[in-house]
């Protein structure tokens, strides 16, 4: 007889991505010929700088061989330049170079935590933290944050009484995925200051640094004095020079012992892609016209976005105040079912969208069921007519539901 092997409990726990999960029902509905507005995913449609094209065109080695599993010289001295004109100040021993973001979230998460530990976090987060913390045999702990108050983080109280003696960290993003929400340098300080007063990390996710719209700069947390041996900041490439098939970011900190463990992880993997090093190192020559203009086209999209939403009765909007991502609150309305249902039932003039449904990005059971994710990545006039379109689709499913 042959029995079948069965696959780890990790294999099974991690759950599904809540923002891809829709896509082969986005295909079925473009089999069927209508035209998908696909606003589920933070792929944008800005064109890669042309510095990172020059670098790999003209990279002359005859080897394309591994890079230090720290990252390559030359990508490592640009950001250093780079964080230095955000004020933010590191050697070159301070920081690994990681394969995207998330495998950041996943090497920090290993080297602060042990197996049973939790880490804390506001939600709605980005979905995918979910996944890490399963992969790590973490448990994860939400912090709730509401459309009604922007989701800005509850008071220090409400976090502390969060924390057990398993609490290891705390994970933060600002602007952050799917929010867009930009945490003011109180909130920063105060995040910073619990994790000094408790004795934890704070991990910050800042990979949507460029993209602020309020005319203030983002505070990291490596601008909060006395939170240097606490602090653990990520970053990822993919958003700042639309390069997301890149996948290349770094991992920063003061703390030796926490660099020393995720260097010796980095080392395990090898190395991060050679040549998507040496174009992103370019990268650091691109000029400030690029991300003015960038930042200026985010900014009009998210206004369509906000604008078209809030006109709709029982609709809630918070304005992102950065990164390229909106969740809407539509009151009374299953979204799990809506989001589906524009795929599968409806259409306007051949025309749907597809977009996340808002309880993939909550811990908390319940959490979302009456919210959305939408990624303004597309052209202004991509995103007019997307948007006319989402507004006369929840004006039907509430007729029809």
């Amino acid at each position: 007889m042959n029995k079948i092997p069965s696959i780890s409990l990790r294999g099974k726990n991690v759950p599904k991505s809540a923002i891809r999960k829709l896509i082969p029902f986005a295909k079925d509905a473009e089999k069927r010929g209508i035209k998908v507005h696909k606003l589920n995913i933070g792929q944008p449609d800005v064109e890669t700088p042309q510095e990172f094209w020059d670098a790999v065109k003209t990279f002359k080695e005859k080897v394309l061989a591994y890079s230090p599993s720290e990252g390559r010289p030359e990508f490592i001295d640009a950001m250093i330049k780079y964080y230095a004109g955000h004020n933010i100040n590191f050697k070159s021993d301070e920081i690994i170079t990681i394969v995207g973001g998330i495998e950041g979230v996943l090497l920090t998460l290993f080297a602060v935590a042990n197996p049973g530990d939790e880490i804390i976090t506001p939600e709605p987060y980005y979905s995918n933290y979910v996944g890490i913390t399963a992969m790590t045999d973490l448990k994860f702990v939400p912090i709730t944050t509401t459309a009604e108050k922007g989701y800005h983080l509850p008071s220090a109280a409400e976090i502390e009484s969060k924390i057990t003696d398993k609490t290891r960290a705390i994970l933060i993003a600002s602007p952050g995925n799917p929010t867009g929400c930009v945490y003011t340098k109180e909130e920063m300080e105060m995040v910073a200051g619990i994790a000094i007063k408790h004795g934890i990390f704070v991990i910050s996710d800042e990979v949507y640094r460029e993209f602020a719209y309020n005319g203030e700069p983002v505070t990291s947390i490596m601008h909060i004095k006395g939170v240097e041996q606490h602090a653990i900041l990520i970053d990822s490439m993919s958003k700042r020079y639309s390069a997301c098939g890149a996948r290349l970011g770094c991992i920063i900190s003061h703390n030796k012992d926490f660099i020393d463990s995720v260097r010796a992880y980095a080392t395990v993997r090898l190395s991060a892609p050679t040549l998507d090093q040496i174009g992103i190192a370019a990268c650091i020559n691109t000029p400030q016209s690029y991300f003015d203009k960038v930042k200026e086209d985010y900014k009009n999209r998210r206004d369509i976005v906000v604008d078209t939403m809030n006109g709709i009765k029982d609709v809630i909007c918070p304005v992102p105040g950065g990164a390229f991502y909106a969740m809407v609150k539509i009151k009374g309305v299953d979204t799990e079912e809506f989001a589906k249902w524009l795929l599968t039932d409806f259409s306007f003039e051949s025309e749907t969208v597809l977009v996340a449904p808002g309880a993939g990005f909550y811990a908390t059971p319940g959490l979302g069921r009456d919210e959305i994710r939408i990624a303004y990545i597309m052209n202004t006039a991509v995103m007019k007519r997307s948007m006319t379109v989402l507004a006369k689709a929840i004006e039907q499913y509430r007729k029809t539901h």
